[in-house]
């Protein structure tokens, strides 16, 4: 009886976990009318792709980290070239994003985050994902866009 009640408790524990770190970066994600307009933003819609590294310039950070951000963004904008039809890699000031999939669409304000740098990813078929540590950007790109041809 114990031991069932510890395993309870312990898939509790971890689904709660699971349900905080995936709130963390949707919080900022909002479904919202194919009508809104983005305050010096940028649209994709489907099946645009899109690896946005962004800075929200309120928020301080160590030079440190923002060096980091610059540097991985720069080396993944030289791995995957410039924006094509297919998809857009690149630094953006942009303030807002918005991306249109299927019968949704989803705004991100940038202004919001509460870290300085951040990576979007949006694989032009679901509800994008914002990520805010740089030295994973790599790993989670090639999980992120070789998961959708699986």
């Amino acid at each position: 009886m114990k031991k069932s009640q510890k395993s309870i408790k312990l898939v509790a524990y971890y689904f709660l976990i699971i349900i905080f770190l995936n709130s963390c970066s949707s919080r900022y994600i909002k479904l919202v009318s194919p009508d809104t307009k983005t305050e010096f933003g940028i649209t994709l819609t489907t099946p645009s792709q899109g690896i946005f590294f962004v800075e929200n310039e309120k928020v301080g950070a160590s030079k440190n980290k923002i060096k980091i951000h610059t540097k991985t963004a720069n080396s993944i904008y030289n791995n995957y070239g410039p924006a094509t039809d297919k998809r857009f890699v690149g630094r953006t000031n942009a303030r807002q994003l918005k991306f249109n999939v299927k019968d949704k669409t989803y705004l991100i304000d940038i202004t919001k985050f509460k870290k300085r740098t951040a990576m979007v990813l949006f694989n032009g078929e679901s509800k994008p994902i914002i990520k805010y540590n740089a030295k994973k950007y790599n790993v989670v790109i090639r999980d992120y866009f070789s998961a959708q041809y699986k």
